[in-house]
């Protein structure tokens, strides 16, 4: 089924991809921990956390989205065995990950798909934990948080140096920016949308010898037709599907800061895509939307020809600004969504943000089930409405 355009390298030719953003130093998380009357661990490992999180409303909690950078600069294999995500205090536990929670949560560079066990970190290797902290209902996200690993007994070192502890970061104290739609009507996928194994949440993309994660918090907007599929009749052809042409929207008042157009359109039945793929090419006709306090919005995959602003030109919200395609990095129409720190659709860090109105019709068990031929029906009951909040993966939307 249709995947994101802009996903991980490992699947499909797409780019690879994970980020950094304002790293702070062990020595500056060192400072942010409170005294202790313990040892401190001589592991050697390096533990960075690159992104203060900005916790996020969806699916009636709070979540705070981020990554853990750990490096092995020993001369043996390291087992990582447990990791707790504590309050500042270090007393009210808010995530453990251990066994299958941990192997799921750890990601690259170093980390293999394929590996047996992705928690041996061999010498001089790195890998990523993915980190998706919740509080239920609208509790508030502790300001601080912090982290203790713990790690199989090495051999060289004692006991204590099992444990790292105190491994904090500060979650930032703004609340994320609330947006109009970027699409009308129902029936729309949040496809690789929020959740901690998504597409766009592993997508670790390079520019310039630096690694980003522009798509921490992006949508493909995927859309069900009346039939129930994704498409009706030959889907070699662009208008059987059932998102193809949607009206794009301004999401809010803002100006236009890039653009690019004219690149063609791919066939949804063939492997091969309409132009070579790399960094300019990935987003296909795109436009970048300034939405101001250095918050910028990015619409990919547009349909060739079908831009109404341009850059420089000021928008409204609810503004048409383009039609839905199939351009780019893209396996079929659908419209890819996000929200980053900087006017550039790869090297940024990717944002969090929130939709001012929306209702949730239902989940589809799997993007499958959009060309199945069987077809897709919410289920009964009036739909789930939501204010400032962000969908969650799969599931699908009706905008006012």
């Amino acid at each position: 089924m249709p995947q994101s355009g802009l996903a991980d390298g490992s699947k499909g030719g797409k780019l690879p991809g994970w980020t950094i953003a304002a790293l702070l130093s062990l020595g500056q998380l060192a400072a942010m921990a409170p005294p202790e009357s313990r040892l401190p661990s001589n592991l050697p490992v390096d533990v960075e956390i690159p992104t203060s999180p900005m916790p996020v409303t969806a699916d009636g909690r709070l979540h705070a989205v981020y990554e853990l950078h750990l490096t092995n600069f020993s001369r043996i294999e390291l087992h990582l065995r447990q990791l707790d995500v504590t309050d500042g205090s270090g007393r009210r536990r808010l995530a453990r990950y251990e066994g299958p929670s941990l192997m799921e949560a750890i990601g690259g560079p170093g980390a293999r798909a394929d590996a047996a066990d992705r928690r041996v970190i061999a010498p001089g290797s790195s890998v990523v934990i993915f980190i998706d902290v919740t509080t239920p209902g609208r509790e508030p996200m502790p300001s601080v948080l912090s982290h203790r690993l713990v790690f199989e007994p090495a051999a060289g070192f004692t006991a204590a140096d099992t444990t790292i502890e105190a491994i904090r970061v500060r979650v930032r104290g703004e609340a994320p920016i609330i947006l109009g739609p970027p699409l009308r009507g129902g029936g729309w996928v949040a496809s690789h949308a929020l959740s901690n194994t998504s597409e766009h949440r592993r997508s670790v993309v390079f520019v310039d010898g630096k690694p980003w994660i522009a798509q921490r918090f992006a949508i493909d907007w995927l859309r069900i037709g009346p039939n129930g599929q994704a498409f009706a009749g030959d889907p070699a052809k662009l208008q059987s599907w059932a998102p193809y042409g949607a009206s794009v929207l301004a999401v809010a008042d803002g100006r236009i800061v890039d653009e690019k157009d004219g690149i063609t359109e791919n066939d949804p039945t063939s492997a091969a895509k309409a132009v070579p793929i790399n960094l300019a090419t990935a987003g296909g006709n795109y436009v970048i939307l300034d939405l101001g306090g250095g918050r910028y919005a990015f619409y990919a995959h547009l349909r060739p020809g079908s831009l109404t602003a341009r850059i420089g030109d000021r928008v409204g919200r609810g503004q048409v600004i383009a039609r839905l395609g199939d351009s780019g990095n893209a396996d079929a129409p659908h419209l890819h969504f996000q929200v980053m720190d900087a006017n550039a659709p790869l090297a940024a860090d990717g944002l969090p943000y929130e939709f001012a109105s929306f209702a949730v019709e239902g989940r589809l068990p799997s993007l499958s089930v959009l060309a199945d031929g069987k077809g897709w029906r919410p289920p009964p009951g009036p739909p789930d409405t939501r204010r400032n909040a962000l969908p969650t993966e799969n599931e699908v939307i009706d905008f006012p």
